[in-house]
């Protein structure tokens, strides 16, 4: 009964991994390092970290875990209410949706991946932000940000592929 419980807490710590790391790069994106729009990082982390699990494990990114991330960045950026809600489930959807095609590929393929859903989901951004100031915002620190998230993807897909064992049994 013992191990039958500890192997639960443990299965139950392994499915939170893909979330809590999501969390710790989303708040260590927030932190004060006294660079210009130093802030505008946690955005491009939640959705590479979303992107990634949602394609190479998608049980342990659930939408509602895709939800949280992006209510969490909302709530720290100050950002129109729900929009990364939003964009992040739209992320989950369409990586998980494409898992076929993108995972077990080539590190190309999945960089393409990302490439492609990130720009969608700069210009969902982009159109949701526009509706909710009531005019169009300016479209260049959206595209910094997609060029910024593509060229970090390699470097935050290399640290979550090490993180990876920790969701695996044994």
């Amino acid at each position: 009964m013992e191990s039958s419980l500890a192997n639960k807490a443990a299965n139950l710590v392994r499915a939170g991994v893909p979330f809590s790391i999501s969390a710790v790069l989303i708040l260590a994106a927030m932190l004060p390092y006294g660079l210009p729009k130093s802030s505008l990082a946690a955005p491009v982390l939640a959705l590479i970290s979303v992107y990634y699990w949602s394609v190479f494990r998608p049980e342990l990114m659930p939408a509602s875990a895709a939800f949280l991330l992006g209510l969490l960045v909302d709530v720290l950026s100050g950002g129109p209410p729900g929009l990364n809600a939003l964009v992040l489930i739209l992320v989950h959807w369409a990586a998980a949706g494409q898992r076929r095609t993108l995972a077990g590929k080539s590190f190309a393929v999945s960089w393409l991946g990302y490439l492609l859903i990130a720009a969608g989901a700069a210009v969902i951004n982009w159109f949701f932000a526009s509706l909710f100031h009531t005019t169009a915002i300016e479209s260049v620190p959206l595209v910094v940000s997609h060029a910024i998230g593509t060229a970090a993807y390699p470097l935050v897909a290399l640290f979550l592929a090490r993180m990876q064992p920790l969701t695996q049994q044994g």
